[in-house]
Order: C-alpha cells, then sequence, then structure tokens
C-alpha cells in the first residue's frame, strides 16, 4: 500500500505562514519491482549531462507506470479548478525516460499539457540536499518567486530525487531542476498528460 501526499491550499489563520497556493499537487512512493529495470544507471555510458533513453531501456512495464501517473492525474483532475487543475479527464500519458549527470540543470520551464509528472527510477544521491531537485513554482502575476512570510505567493514545492518516488502537478504551474552536482546521476521517466 502507498500514501498519497496532496499539497493544497488549506485556509489558515491570518498571519499564519502555512500556504503553498490554492492548487492541489500529489507526491507518493510507488514499488518499483516489476516496473523498472535494476540498475539502470549501471548500463548508461554516456557522460552528457543529459540524455533521453528509450522507454524499454528504462521500463520492463510501461504500461503500468503509465496507469499510475493516468490515476494520479485524474485524481488532481477530480478537485477541478477550486484545486487550480483542468478538470478534464486524463486518458493517456507521454513518456520520456532520461539521465541526468553531474551539470545538468534546467532553468524556469512549463508545458502545454494539462498535467506534468515526474517518477525517479533510480538515483546516486547528491552531497547538496537540494542539487537534482524539481522546484515548482506559482507564476501567476503578483508571485515575485521568493518567499515572502504572511503571503501565499512565492512558496515553491520541492521535489526531491528519491527512487520510487512519484509527483504529479498541474501543466500550468512554472517548474526548474536545480543544477545536478558531479557525481551525482538520476534516472527519471517524465509524464505529460494527453486528454
Amino acid at each position: 500500500m502507498t500514501a498519497t501526499v496532496t499539497a493544497t491550499d488549506e485556509r489558515a489563520p491570518v498571519g499564519a505562514v502555512t500556504r503553498h497556493w490554492g492548487t492541489a499537487s500529489t507526491v507518493r512512493s510507488i514499488d518499483l519491482t516489476g516496473i523498472a529495470h535494476g540498475n539502470i544507471l549501471d548500463q548508461h555510458t554516456d557522460d552528457d549531462p543529459f540524455t533521453a533513453v528509450p522507454l524499454s531501456a528504462a521500463l520492463v512495464d510501461v504500461d503500468a507506470l503509465g496507469r499510475a501517473f493516468v490515476a494520479d492525474m485524474n485524481a488532481l483532475s477530480e478537485r477541478g479548478s477550486q484545486a487550480g487543475t483542468s478538470g478534464r479527464r486524463v486518458d493517456d500519458v507521454e513518456l520520456e525516460a532520461q539521465i541526468w549527470l553531474g551539470g545538468y540543470e534546467k532553468p524556469m520551464f512549463a508545458t502545454g499539457s494539462d498535467y506534468l509528472g515526474w517518477c525517479f527510477l533510480e538515483v546516486v544521491s547528491p552531497q547538496e540536499a537540494d542539487a537534482g531537485t524539481i522546484a515548482v513554482f506559482d507564476p501567476r502575476a503578483g508571485s515575485a518567486m521568493t518567499a515572502m512570510p504572511g503571503l501565499p505567493w512565492g512558496r515553491q514545492l520541492t521535489i526531491a530525487p528519491v527512487a520510487g518516488s512519484l509527483t504529479v502537478v498541474p501543466g500550468w504551474l512554472t517548474c526548474s531542476i536545480v543544477p545536478v552536482e558531479k557525481g551525482e546521476a538520476i534516472a527519471v521517466v517524465v509524464a505529460k498528460s494527453i486528454t
């Protein structure tokens, strides 16, 4: 059994610094047994900081991981506009397996998809806690993208690279990937919703 953590904008007392934004996201741990190949990073010999690899090189059961993403995207979709989601049913996902090595980073980006997700398959942990994390920001007007005590804007959701972690966020949010440090290696599958 896996636990799902959903970050939402719960109404907090005035002056409390507890809110992220009125937008739902999910983060949960899944069992990768039978889904992902073991020792994916050992099979990767390229030194490029970023490499897209065939799904068959990373996954044993592509459909099982796709179903997990679709389930989480539809769970968010059911929350509707009050939780910052499109409310549209997701029928399928586009998956891409990627290898991130030291030096890889991705500045601010967004997607045209209703939902975006990541599943970390294998991670050689960094020494710096934030290296290789995904930072998700609220791009709405008024957000300075820096923490402002007492205000909901500027709070970022950070997703640490932990093997078996699956995260889904609405696609309209702005994301970035904190630079992967030397010696760190990450195998991840990125999912974009298809409606």
